[in-house]
């Protein structure tokens, strides 16, 4: 903590302008908003607003809600959660809160979108496709960038499964800074995951975020502590049991510099620290099994400089410089020692140097970005993203060819689970080419927008995490023949009137891997082929409000491990009805009521995990 304290005594003595500095969708190398057209930048981007008075106390039901982004949950509330984008892996997906890198090392180096329950998540900005030239090497098939506020408020709600959220929020701000504190807790009986019992699994989830900023200083602390019953036997099958059990502790931080060096100079220097630790907990005797613990140390520095006066243009072209350094370290601790000793430290570091122009012009919009990473343990690498827009008036048109990469986790060459799998230190990053093309269309008075994207990815290098070991058991191996990646995104919004809206959201994914075994390319596992998604939202009397969604999924592949050999399954299509009605008591009184899987639909989504019926929420909120 002395870090801390030392932190903020030398931010409260800065002396800083009374401006606060907002965050903004983090697409490009360049750290400074104020010089960037989103709207001509060579992709679609989805940035999901939310209200302050709207109830969205999930990240997965806001993305869930408003997005066709495929989730693989294991279970009830609050279980393990990973989100797959563009039919890549959960470790393609780099996740980021206020900007912190949030991916996980020590369990496969994914986000789990399970464990983040907020109220006061301001906006998600969802960057589809290969970013690994700006974001590094966890950007391969997309960025989820989760943006919190500072309120005050209070927040109550109970429902089925025994499930209460409580939520304390307090913000506030001076001459020179501003400050916010978040405090939110989760406890649910949850689910019977296995189905085999009846006996419900117990969730405990709580988060605190600190955040104090000024314009130029920002200090950001997370902190999570979730506790999950596992229905799991003493192979990591799918199992009844009362005393498997998993806790995992993470903290991150974040401290960033902004400042305008000169009048076309703008210069942000940051440093991030987290640290993860997952605990599992045997379930025959309920001790202690397994800890995985990873460290991560990430330095960043952003400079951009306007070229204006430079090249003497009309127009203001952008450049911008960046350096990251990122230390990793990873340790495991294994109690069975039966088939060898698990116990082991590793680390590794890598840096990268980028550049990225902006280059627009009267209708036109030019993107060149290119990075180098120098890897300790893997071959060095190089990527780029270009990527060129044409807008006039309400239409948009646009096109890019990326590449990115992603280096194995610790777990696929280390990790090391008693009889069941034994890591290969002698894995090669994976490699990823893809291209972009699509175009939005805005009618003048902003009633009705269409956009649609498609792309196209070739995966060379793909990690197959269950490969036959030679010594029994599975392991991590590098894939022969290369993997494909396509499909259409479709988008659009219609804005019935000043009380009402609708949008329908639609995405076809074709995600394939070549099989030896029958010497053609098949579809992966818990990547559904068609999702769609439709949302209405209405207001009435000016204090009532509806919003209803509704989800559909095609069936989805996955692998049954229940017995030996193991066996290839396909789970049903499945489609949910959800609503949420809103109602302002007055002005700082809120009460809402959410009902989810209103049809009491059965479905799975990860084969052999039950999924919740039909479930309700009340919800009260104080803004104070």
């Amino acid at each position: 903590m002395s870090i801390i304290r030392f932190i903020i005594s030398l931010y409260l003595l800065s002396n800083v302008a009374n401006v606060y500095s907002d965050e903004y969708p983090l697409i490009y190398i360049s750290p400074n908003p104020n010089k960037i057209n989103v709207d001509l930048h060579a992709s679609n981007v989805e940035v999901i607003s939310l209200g302050k008075n709207d109830v969205n106390f999930s990240i997965t039901d806001i993305l869930r809600n408003n997005t066709n982004l495929a989730f693989s949950q294991s279970g009830g509330i609050s279980s393990t959660n990973q989100l797959r984008m563009r039919g890549g892996e959960a470790n393609h997906v780099l996740a980021l809160i206020d900007g912190i890198d949030v991916n996980d090392p020590a369990s496969g180096a994914e986000y789990d979108f399970g464990q983040l329950f907020s109220y006061n998540i301001g906006s998600v900005d969802v960057l589809s496709g290969a970013f690994s030239n700006v974001h590094g090497p966890d950007a391969v098939s997309g960025v989820i960038n989760i943006k919190t506020r500072n309120t005050n408020a209070f927040n109550v709600a109970v429902g089925s499964n025994n499930t209460n959220l409580r939520n304390y929020s307090m913000a506030g701000e001076n001459g020179k800074y501003q400050y916010g504190i978040d405090i939110n807790s989760l406890s649910s009986s949850g689910t019977d995951d296995s189905g085999t019992s009846g006996g419900r699994n117990r969730y405990e989830s709580d988060n605190i975020r600190i955040n104090i900023k000024s314009i130029e200083h920002d200090f950001t602390l997370l902190y999570f502590d979730t506790y999950r019953q596992n229905d799991l036997d003493a192979n990591n099958g799918l199992a009844d049991s009362e005393h498997a059990h998993t806790d995992i502790n993470q903290i991150y931080s974040k401290y960033s510099f902004q400042k305008n060096i000169s009048k076309y100079i703008f210069s942000k220097n940051e440093v991030q620290y987290s640290t993860n630790k997952n605990n599992d907990f045997a379930p025959v005797t309920g001790l202690w099994k397994t800890l995985t613990q990873s460290e991560k140390l990430k330095l960043k520095s952003n400079t951009s400089i306007q070229l204006k006066e430079l090249f003497k243009s009309k127009y203001e072209p952008l450049l911008s410089i960046g350096f990251e350094y990122k230390k990793l370290n990873f340790t495991q601790l294994v109690k069975d020692k039966t088939y060898g000793d698990g116990d082991q430290m590793q680390g590794e570091y890598n840096s990268s140097y980028s550049t990225e122009l902006i280059y627009p012009l009267e209708n036109l919009q030019f993107e060149l970005s290119l990075r180098r990473t120098l890897n300790q343990k893997f071959d060095n690498q190089n990527t780029h993203r270009f990527g060129v827009a044409y807008k006039q008036k309400n239409k948009k048109i646009f096109f890019n060819h990326s590449t990115a990469f992603k280096n194995p986790t610790f777990t696929e060459r280390f990790g090391y689970y008693a009889g069941t799998f034994k890591g290969n230190p002698n894995l090669k990053p994976e490699n990823v080419l893809q291209y972009e093309v699509g175009y939005t269309v805005n009618t003048i008075l902003k009633k009705f927008d269409i956009s649609q994207t498609f792309y196209s990815a070739k995966l060379k290098n793909e990690i197959n995490g269950f490969a036959s070991h030679s010594e029994g058991g599975y392991t991590a191996k590098n894939m022969v023949s290369n993997s494909y990646r396509k499909g259409l995104e479709t988008r659009i919004n219609y804005n019935i009137n000043r009380y009402s809206d609708a949008s329908i959201c639609y995405d076809y994914v074709d995600s394939t891997q070549y099989n030896s075994s029958t010497g053609d390319q098949q579809a992966e596992n818990r990547r559904p082929r068609n999702l769609l998604n439709i949302n209405y939202n209405n207001n009435f009397f000016n204090n009532i409000s509806i919003n209803s969604n509704i989800f559909y999924s095609s069936k989805v592949k996955d692998t049954d491990f229940s017995s030996y050999p193991y066996e290839t399954v396909y789970m049903s299509s499945y489609y949910l009805f959800n609503t949420t009605l809103n109602y302002d008591v007055d002005s700082k009184n809120k009460v809402s009521v959410i009902f989810k899987n209103i049809f009491n639909r059965e479905y799975e989504v990860v084969s052999g995990f039950n999924t919740p019926g039909f479930e309700v929420l009340i919800n009260y909120r104080n803004n104070f």
